[in-house]
């Protein structure tokens, strides 16, 4: 009886040592999780007030290209009311060169059956002065007018690139020919580029990174300065046998814009 009650004592025991031993191992691996689960949260709120900097910086951004648009419209109205006082000013004087050629062909009517027109000719030589004086303006003010819907033309083309800029920050898309990785973080899964919102980086956009002709990874960029950028990497779009390098080269997912 002794030997079995000394054989319980130990199995209670080896029973309350092997208790301990996986409440020990499942404190650890909670005490683990809830660190792991404490620097994701970090994580989380540090990209939040990113993405909340990125928010404002692009309101801001659009907010300013609106006030420019404006500008530049106020200004295409100005000149096109210059032009088109400019272009009444030429067909007065179109007016005023005809009525002078009706004069001078009047004159001459006159004048034809006199046979002598030593007397009508310094009024003759006047009024063709004045005749030449009415084209040389004409040709001035057509001259204004010409450059005028030239510098039209040109606003207009302004107006239109801001327009695309202005579409290409709204909707969230990069309009940079190309630029390269400048840096690799690994570790917090994102890297550094050679251009900004200078270059045409959008907050918030998304980028290929190709090598060969073939895209090996995408990223989403996360924040933007005038000549630089920081883009997370998507761990789902790169392979196992795929390793970042620093001058890989990398270009807007969709194609980019003009620019």
């Amino acid at each position: 009886m002794a030997n079995i009650f000394a054989l319980l004592t130990v199995l209670l025991l080896a029973a309350s040592g092997y208790l301990a031993y996986k409440n020990k191992e499942m404190y650890e691996a909670e005490i683990s999780d809830r660190q792991t689960a404490e620097s994701n949260l970090r994580r989380s709120q540090a990209r939040l007030a990113d993405e909340k900097d990125q928010r404002d910086t692009t309101i801001a951004e659009r907010k300013g290209l609106e006030e420019d648009i404006a500008g530049l419209r106020e200004e295409e109205e100005a000149q096109q009311k210059q032009n088109s006082s400019i272009e009444g000013q030429i067909e007065a004087k179109r007016g005023e060169t005809e009525a002078n050629e009706a004069k001078l062909n009047a004159v001459r009517e006159q004048t034809a059956a006199l046979g002598d027109l030593r007397d009508l000719a310094p009024k003759v030589n006047r009024l063709q002065v004045r005749l030449e004086e009415g084209r040389v303006e004409k040709a001035s003010k057509e001259s204004t007018v010409a450059n005028l819907r030239s510098e039209i033309n040109a606003t207009e083309s302004t107006i239109d690139g801001y327009k695309e800029i202005n579409e290409a920050v709204t909707s969230k898309r990069s309009y940079f020919g190309s630029t390269s990785i400048t840096a690799i973080y690994p570790q917090w899964g994102f890297v550094t580029l050679g251009a900004g919102n200078t270059s045409g980086v959008v907050a918030g956009s998304s980028l290929n990174v190709v090598r060969g002709g073939e895209t090996v990874a995408k990223l989403r960029v996360r924040s933007v300065e005038a000549g630089r950028a920081s883009a997370d990497i998507d761990p789902e779009s790169v392979s196992e046998d795929v390793t970042l390098m620093v001058g890989d080269r990398v270009v807007p997912a969709d194609g980019g814009a003009a620019n």
